[in-house]
C-alpha cells in the first residue's frame, strides 16, 4: 500500500494495518482516535500532530520526530521508540506496554498519570519532564536522565535506579518502595511523604535533603551521606545506617527504633524527641550531638563517643519495660 492510499484509509476509516509511512511528513496532522497496527514510522515527522486517543500496536517510531505532539489518552503496545524525539510532547493519561524507549528524548514532556509496564528505558532523557503520578514498576531505569523533572507522587516500586542523580527533582510523595537506589544522589531534594520502604540505598547521598513524614522503614542505608539532612516526623525503624556520614543531621520527633548506627559519624547531630529505643550506636561518633527529649530505652552505645553531647532530658531504659521485653513463657511440659 502506497503512502497516498494509507493516508486516504486513515482519513476515511481511521485505521491502518501493515503499512509503511517511514520518512513521511505528517507534521500537524489530526490523527486523533486512529488505530495503527504494525505500521512503520521510522524517521517520520509527526511534530505537533494530534494523536489524542489513538492506539498504536506493534509500530516502529525509531528516529521519529514527535516534538510537541498531543498524545494524551493514547495507548502504545509493543512499540519501538528508539532514538525518537518526543520533547515537549503530551502523553498524559496514556499507557505504554512492552515499549522500547532506548535513547529517546522526552525532555520537557508531559506524562501525567501515565502507566508504563514492561518497558525498557536505557539512555532515555526525561530532563525537565512532568512525570507526576507516572506509574513504572520493576523496570530498569539505569542511565535515565531525570534532571529537573517533577516526580510528584510518581510510583517507581521495584525499579532499578542505581547511581541516579535526582538533584533538582520534586520527589514529594514519590514511592521508591523496594527500589534499587545504590549510590543515588538526593542532595538538596524535598522528600516530603516520600517512601523508601525496603529500598536498597547503600552509598546514596542525601546531603542537605529535607523531608517531613518520610518513610525509610526497613531500607538499607549503609555508608550513606546524610550530612546536614533534616527529617521531621519521619520513620526509619529497622534501618541499617551502619558506617554512614551523618554529621549535622537533624531528626526531629522521628521514629528510629531498632535502627543500626554502628561506627557512624553523627557529630553535632540533633535527634530531639526521637524514638531511639533498641537502636545500636556502638562505635559511633556522637560528639556534640543533641538528644534532648529522645527515648533511648535499651539503646546500645558500647564504644560510642559522647564528647560534648547533650543527653540530659533523655528517657533512659525503663527497667520494668526491659523486664517485660525479656519475658518468655514457660515451656509446656
Amino acid at each position: 500500500m502506497n503512502i497516498e492510499k494509507s493516508l486516504e484509509m486513515l482519513a476515511t476509516q481511521k485505521r491502518l494495518v501493515d503499512a509503511d509511512l517511514s520518512g513521511t511528513d505528517l507534521s500537524g496532522r489530526d490523527l486523533s482516535g486512529c488505530s495503527f497496527q504494525n505500521v512503520m514510522l521510522r524517521g517520520t515527522n509527526l511534530s505537533r500532530a494530534n494523536l489524542a486517543g489513538a492506539q498504536f500496536q506493534g509500530c516502529v517510531f525509531a528516529g521519529a520526530d514527535l516534538r510537541g505532539v498531543n498524545a494524551s489518552n493514547t495507548g502504545f503496545s509493543n512499540v519501538d521508540l528508539t532514538g525518537s524525539n518526543a520533547s515537549s510532547a503530551d502523553f498524559s493519561h496514556g499507557f505504554f506496554e512492552q515499549c522500547e524507549f532506548k535513547d529517546a528524548s522526552f525532555a520537557g514532556a508531559q506524562l501525567v498519570r501515565t502507566d508504563a509496564h514492561g518497558c525498557t528505558f536505557s539512555g532515555a532523557d526525561f530532563t525537565g519532564a512532568n512525570l507526576q503520578r507516572l506509574t513504572v514498576m520493576d523496570a530498569d531505569l539505569s542511565g535515565v536522565r531525570f534532571s529537573g523533572a517533577s516526580l510528584l507522587q510518581t510510583y517507581l516500586k521495584g525499579c532499578i535506579l542505581n547511581g541516579q542523580d535526582f538533584q533538582g527533582c520534586d520527589l514529594t510523595m514519590t514511592i521508591f518502595n523496594q527500589a534499587q537506589l545504590k549510590n543515588a544522589n538526593f542532595s538538596g531534594t524535598m522528600l516530603d511523604r516520600t517512601s523508601f520502604m525496603g529500598a536498597q540505598l547503600q552509598g546514596a547521598i542525601f546531603v542537605g535533603a529535607r523531608g517531613i513524614y518520610t518513610s525509610l522503614i526497613g531500607a538499607q542505608l549503609g555508608q550513606v551521606n546524610l550530612t546536614q539532612a533534616a527529617f521531621e516526623m519521619s520513620d526509619a525503624s529497622d534501618v541499617d545506617f551502619g558506617q554512614c556520614r551523618a554529621d549535622g543531621v537533624h531528626w526531629h520527633m522521628s521514629v528510629l527504633k531498632s535502627s543500626n548506627w554502628q561506627r557512624a559519624s553523627l557529630k553535632s547531630a540533633r535527634l530531639n524527641f526521637c524514638d531511639l529505643s533498641h537502636a545500636d550506636f556502638s562505635g559511633a561518633d556522637c560528639s556534640g550531638a543533641d538528644l534532648d527529649g529522645a527515648n533511648i530505652h535499651a539503646m546500645k552505645d558500647e564504644g560510642t563517643r559522647w564528647n560534648g553531647a547533650q543527653v540530659s532530658g533523655t528517657r533512659r531504659t525503663d527497667p520494668l519495660l526491659a523486664r517485660a521485653e525479656r519475658w518468655q513463657p514457660k515451656p509446656v511440659k
